[in-house]
């Protein structure tokens, strides 16, 4: 059982409490979903939970947290280890070796099991999250999804009671996120385990009839238990609904982007072999696909992050470059949010409060960036991406972390620059939404399938790949 009593929670950067004389209890075996506004307190609350702060993450805090009746602030670290594990929101934050294998055993190898615990323990939960191939991989080569998929290989390995997890399908494909959600499943069905899991995709969670807490301004505001897509929608959240969209603009005067004959591999298999592709100014192209199949390396090889081995990419020449990684962080550079605004130049007091007030981060202008949400940080290297009006927009991964406001205004965002005659690509495992949102659809893996979206998403259900269509994310599971 776990006991919150009172808890507040105050940053010392931040005016208003991060967690706000939040109560809750928490029952063995129950399955907590944990929803609400980015920037809202879900993560500062994973991470009270699992005694970080104060202890590692500086903050005031008062109120108590109970753990079978301990605090998590006074008890024994390795005790709330083996009875509470959390996977982080941002999988880089959590990996601490350099090898994928060294990584799972990282953990029971501290709690000083036997040398055969030690490798069953990895083994187990390696083949439990479909990474076994990956044990002798360095981490630093893995990609996001891959990384995420480590960061809970590497907690089921720890085999606590209760498991905390923060956005945990944020960075997979969504083959990788359905396995995810069936992987909760076997969790609660087989062996009774605590879930609380922080999701903005909450369809999946409905076959575990989950208990939601939204969370506000560092409050839990509603409870709820949710067995039916209804259920969501009563509460007003985020659901996929088709999007009324304006024609594209095609502007004559404009270049488009040309790949042709490409080829690219960071190993002997080539990612690319010769792939051809074109996009037309005013277009959108949505690229999905499986983790590791070359959307990341794609827009690394379009903005010149990469050169390719063979065949040749035509940028428009007179054209802007935006382009917004996949993890935030990569992509902040400056102590202040104020900062990072200036790295493109002077931008006066006005102009700054109008761009943070756009991205619903008001009042945020002096506070260090890296101690921002997911979602808050995503948002300002959006902010920051589009500054300049690029005519080229490589997007990956745009939507992490979002609630449904955020996501209309990124959405807005798109629209806009497609309006100005923007050749815009759109990295992301939102199916739904690049289904409604994109002009055609580009499917990377060893047979690239290209076309528009309702095209592409039947011949993917025919070639059995119906988590990259929008069923299973609309609350159909499959």
């Amino acid at each position: 059982m776990i006991e919150i009593d009172n808890l507040t929670i105050q940053y010392r950067d931040r005016v208003r409490p991060a967690i706000d004389r939040l109560s809750e209890t928490i029952e063995s075996g129950e399955v907590i979903a944990i929803t609400g506004p980015s920037g809202c307190g879900k993560s500062t609350l994973c991470r009270a939970l699992a005694g970080f702060i104060p202890g590692m993450i500086p903050a005031a805090v008062s109120g108590t947290i109970r753990l079978d009746g301990e605090s998590v602030w006074t008890s024994d670290p390795a005790r709330i280890a083996t009875c509470l594990g959390l996977i982080q929101q941002d999988p880089d934050a959590q990996i601490c070796t350099l090898n994928v294998w060294q990584e799972v055993a990282f953990g029971p190898e501290n709690l000083c099991l036997s040398r055969s615990e030690v490798v069953n323990r990895v083994e187990e939960s390696l083949d439990f999250v479909g990474i076994a191939h990956l044990a002798e991989r360095t981490t630093m080569t893995l990609s996001g999804g891959e990384k995420q998929r480590l960061a809970i290989a590497s907690i089921l390995a720890m085999a606590p009671r209760t498991i905390l997890l923060d956005e945990p399908t944020a960075n997979l494909d969504p083959e990788g996120a359905k396995a995810v959600f069936d992987l909760l499943r076997q969790l609660r069905d087989r062996e009774g385990r605590t879930l609380m899991v922080v999701e903005h995709r909450l369809a999946p969670l409905l076959p575990l009839s989950p208990r939601v807490l939204v969370m506000d301004e560092g409050k839990i505001v509603t409870r709820r238990v949710t067995r039916h897509r209804e259920d969501l929608l009563a509460l007003g959240l985020r659901a996929h609904e088709n999007l009324d969209l304006p024609a594209p603009v095609r502007c004559s005067e404009a270049a488009p982007l040309r790949v042709e004959g490409l080829m690219f591999g960071y190993s002997e298999d080539p990612l690319f072999q010769d792939l051809s592709l074109s996009v037309e100014p005013g277009e959108i192209l949505g690229i999905i696909g499986p983790n590791g199949g070359g959307k990341t390396t794609l827009l690394r090889l379009i903005a010149g992050l990469e050169k390719p081995c063979r065949g040749r990419i035509i940028r428009p020449t007179r054209g802007v470059l935006g382009y917004l990684f996949q993890h935030p962080h990569q992509q902040i550079f400056e102590r202040s949010v104020r900062g990072e605004f200036g790295i493109e130049g002077v931008v006066n007091d006005d102009d700054l409060h109008r761009f943070l007030d756009d991205a619903n981060l008001a009042g945020l202008e002096d506070a260090p960036p890296l101690s921002l949400s997911l979602g808050e940080q995503r948002r300002l290297t959006l902010a920051t991406t589009l500054v300049r009006e690029p005519d080229l927009l490589l997007l990956d991964e745009p939507f992490i972390g979002q609630d449904r406001a955020n996501v209309a205004w990124i959405i807005s965002k798109i629209l806009a620059a497609r309006e100005r005659g923007a050749v815009i690509l759109l990295v992301s495992h939102d199916i739904p939404l690049v289904n409604s949102l994109c002009d055609r659809i580009l499917y990377l893996d060893e047979r690239p399938l290209s076309g528009d979206p309702e095209t592409v998403s039947a011949r993917l259900r025919t070639m059995g790949k119906e988590a990259f269509t929008p069923g299973y994310w609309e609350g159909e599971p499959i």
